[in-house]
């Protein structure tokens, strides 16, 4: 067991391992399918005390699949009126995975729901779905609450400093609620994209100060502009999930080389995450153990910062 108590800053889950193995599309380096029983003992073995479920739905590719199927003979009203409703059924999904992700949570006081939203949604579908998230988790009986929002610039086809999004960060901010970004590369998907890069970031952490901002992936390691970043803007955190992982049998990274990059982004800045199901949280913790940190940072990084930043 661990010898000090430990927080996942970032979990996925799915209904069924089914849905879970087609979500990795074959990516995942481990044979989880992400269910919440699966994870649950996976906390218990490697002594972790919460995960943050950090839930989201593939609004663009699955309105680009559905569109793809219309016949080819409508006309243009016709197609725009078809288009608009797939982009309802999709709001729809992602709202009802919402809904099961804070449902979860209540069920299971250890996992923390952090909720989707996606920039095809309206100025009042935004303020609407966080609203709705959090007035659910305020009046559920037992007491979990709506933990923050997680946005995904690569998969969704936005930058972060998209201002379709502006509405989302300002209740986000007045809510104290933090939103994780993906930030960096995308492995998952079709091409090279810069959605994620950290140049798009400082528009919103100077506009919005007081949201705080996780970028998760410590931007698929590029630790000078993480460094950069926390230096100029108190609101920025990372986490280090899939870049600092004990999963991989040959880590890209030595410990020597991960115990500095923690270092130079700041280890009062970074959270241990590890992206289960893709990844496993007892061997990706158990890695940030081993490394040459004091045992203050180590405790820092597994435990003291998501309980501080993310209010848990």
């Amino acid at each position: 067991m661990p010898g000090q108590p430990i927080i996942d800053a970032h979990v996925h889950t799915y209904r069924s391992r089914e849905i879970g193995r087609q979500a990795m599309m074959g990516s995942g380096l481990t044979d989880y399918g992400g269910t919440v029983d699966e994870l649950l003992a996976l906390m218990d073995r490697g002594g972790i005390q919460k995960a943050v479920m950090v839930n989201m739905t593939p609004v663009v590719d699955m309105f680009e699949a559905a569109v793809a199927k219309l016949p080819a003979d409508l006309s243009p009203a016709q197609r725009a009126e078809a288009e608009d409703d797939i982009r309802r059924q999709m709001i729809g999904r992602l709202q009802r995975r919402n809904e099961w992700t804070c449902h979860v949570a209540r069920e299971h006081p250890r996992l923390i729901p952090f909720i989707g939203l996606d920039p095809s949604m309206s100025a009042e579908e935004l303020v609407a779905e966080i609203d709705l998230r959090w007035g659910e988790g305020t009046r559920g009986p037992t007491g979990a609450r709506l933990g923050g929002i997680k946005l995904h610039p690569p998969n969704q086809r936005f930058y972060a400093n998209d201002r379709r999004l502006w509405p989302a960060y300002e209740r986000a901010q007045e809510l104290s609620l933090p939103i994780i970004f993906h930030s960096g590369a995308f492995a998952l998907g079709p091409g090279p994209t810069d959605h994620a890069h950290p140049k798009h970031f400082p528009d919103v952490l100077s506009a919005f100060p007081h949201l705080t901002i996780v970028m998760a992936h410590l931007a698929f390691g590029d630790f000078d502009a993480c460094a950069d970043l926390a230096r100029d803007y108190p609101n920025v955190f990372f986490d280090c999930c899939y870049v600092i992982n004990g999963t991989e049998k040959r880590p890209s990274l030595s410990d020597e080389e991960a115990a500095a990059a923690l270092r130079r982004v700041g280890t009062d800045r970074v959270m241990f995450g590890s992206d289960y199901p893709w990844f496993d949280p007892v061997l990706d913790s158990a890695r940030v153990q081993r490394l040459p940190l004091t045992e203050a940072e180590k405790r820092a990084v597994l435990h003291e910062n998501a309980q501080r930043v993310l209010a848990l």
